[in-house]
């Protein structure tokens, strides 16, 4: 039975503070035909501009790559200020640099309890020796109650790791998606069981207002058999 996953258009979340903020179809565009559609960010919806500036601070893509070892890529473009570390590197803030970015990785049912182990995510720079210890992206795992960004006891990898050549993410002075704005790229693969599920980034969120408020943003993904 080949397995196949689908990115659902039908309840994109994001997670601001303490809350969760639902939004709508309309911020996914569905690309390409047959059974691998591509999902692309709807820039023009406003929902990805969380300074509310006129111009998008997040752009995702995500499509079933016909691999059943990695089932699905998911591209990310993020603006410098949303995986800024903040006050945890006072000396060194803007988001810009590996040693002030941060972003993590987090997996869970639609009634968002956190899975750890059923499910894979990894990228190339995770993979290669001497990068990682499992070379997996570990992810993270939260409490019940809305979680305060990055602490102590939340488990999971950094994904923005590297160095100024070669790492998990870029970093680019001008991306188009972001309109000219400068922030990181990179991309993920994910495995998992059949299931109806979240995927989260998992930001800093140590600041207030913008992007720098954002705690967690999530795409609902639906695995089938």
């Amino acid at each position: 039975m080949n397995t196949m996953m689908f990115i659902s258009i039908l309840s994109l979340s994001l997670l601001f503070s303490i809350a969760f903020t639902p939004v709508y179809s309309d911020d996914l565009i569905v690309l390409g035909k047959g059974h691998a559609p591509i999902y692309v960010s709807n820039t023009d919806s406003g929902r990805f501009d969380f300074d509310n500036n006129g111009t998008a601070d997040y752009f995702v893509r995500a499509h079933y790559t016909g691999n059943s070892h990695q089932l699905l890529k998911i591209d990310y473009k993020i603006q410098d200020e949303c995986v800024d570390l903040g006050p945890k590197d006072a000396s060194d803030v803007g988001g810009d640099t590996f040693e002030d970015a941060a972003m993590k990785i987090g997996f869970s049912t639609i009634n968002r309890q956190w899975i750890i182990d059923e499910a894979t995510v990894w990228n190339t720079w995770f993979k290669l020796k001497n990068n990682d210890n499992n070379n997996l992206i570990d992810l993270v795992f939260l409490p019940p109650v809305s979680p305060s960004p990055f602490d102590d006891d939340i488990r999971g990898d950094d994904i923005i790791q590297g160095s100024d050549k070669h790492g998990s993410f870029q970093h680019f002075s001008s991306i188009k998606e972001l309109n000219g704005q400068s922030g990181w790229e990179g991309s993920i693969f994910l495995n998992a069981p059949s299931g109806n599920y979240f995927l989260w980034t998992i930001h800093p969120g140590g600041g207030f207002g913008g992007c720098d408020g954002l705690l967690g943003f999530s795409i609902p993904i639906s695995i089938t058999e």
